[in-house]
């Protein structure tokens, strides 16, 4: 009989209450921070973060080995048969492939399948918690990773920010272009390329952070309008009240069947900084692909 572990990272997004609920083991990536080491979301919040971040950008790195390691052997000796994983993009980490190949050695132990989800959050995170709804109804394991394969394809995600600064400092930029964005007040809304290398692009490049918003709600909004249902995670970093704005507006929207507003990981923020607004959204028939700023 499977018994079947669901696993992923933090940057996830997922919320506690999803976490306990269907039971998701989650690794911690590590923020270093002031000359300590913590785990993202166990030892430090987002408001921690943001609150330093003008004195000190925090750095960040891979889960803890021990971390990984103790998953993988917690699982064995409460005798899961199956892990299904799905994970940031490697494009934007290096945690899918630590993971990976931390796996091989349990090969022996597991049927194991992880995902590269070429995306970030919920990006992963929608994948993760239609594999464990599938779990929950019954579903074995070929069809529960064929589920979250199909959930992390059917899922974009996209972000603005009031200031590249910060994703220029961490080297999370990818294909943004963002020299003299600051300097003209413009802000970029970026993609993520979760058909192809999994890093960050520019879609649109917008002046002002009121244009930005209007602009981040519209790109969403003009690949859902159409479709008989979607579900979207709006996340920010401490921007409650535009958070707010943004979910109150897919909500007036007849197909739009969920919305949850809640906050990245500090991981996610200390790249972001504060004032980041992210949507994701998925669509069961379908997404197209958003297409690149030329």
């Amino acid at each position: 009989m499977e018994k079947i572990a669901i696993i992923t990272d933090s940057t996830s997004d997922l919320t506690q209450d999803i976490i306990d609920k269907y039971d998701i083991k989650v690794m911690p990536l590590q923020i270093i921070y002031q000359s300590k080491i913590y785990r993202d979301k166990v030892d430090i919040t987002p408001e921690q973060i943001y609150s330093g971040m003008e004195r000190e950008v925090p750095k960040t790195s891979l889960p803890l080995t021990a971390d990984v390691v103790k998953t993988f052997e917690q699982l064995k000796q409460e005798g899961y048969t199956h892990i299904l994983g799905a994970f940031i993009s490697s494009g934007l980490s290096g945690t899918y492939n630590m993971v990976r190949n931390m796996a091989n050695d349990y090969k022996d132990d597991f049927v194991i399948e992880l995902l590269d989800s070429k995306s970030i959050s919920w990006g992963s995170g929608f994948g993760i918690v239609e594999a464990a709804k599938a779990r929950e109804a019954g579903s074995n394991f070929e069809e529960i990773v064929a589920i979250a394969k199909k959930a992390i394809k059917n899922t974009r995600s996209i972000f603005v920010l009031p200031t590249l600064y910060y994703l220029k400092k961490g080297g999370r930029m990818g294909r943004v272009e963002g020299t003299v964005g600051d300097l003209l007040n413009i802000k970029p809304i970026v993609g993520v390329d979760e058909a192809g290398d999994g890093q960050y692009f520019t879609i649109k490049k917008v002046r002002g952070r009121k244009k930005s918003l209007t602009e981040l709600f519209n790109v969403i909004h003009n690949l859902v309008k159409d479709k008989e249902a979607f579900e979207v995670i709006v996340l920010s970093g401490n921007a409650p009240e535009e958070s707010t704005e943004i979910a109150e507006k897919f909500k007036a929207m007849p197909n739009c069947k969920y919305v949850l507003e809640t906050s990245v990981s500090p991981v996610i923020g200390v790249h972001t900084g504060p004032g980041l607004l992210a949507l994701s959204v998925k669509c069961d028939s379908g997404m197209d692909n958003i297409k690149e700023d030329k």
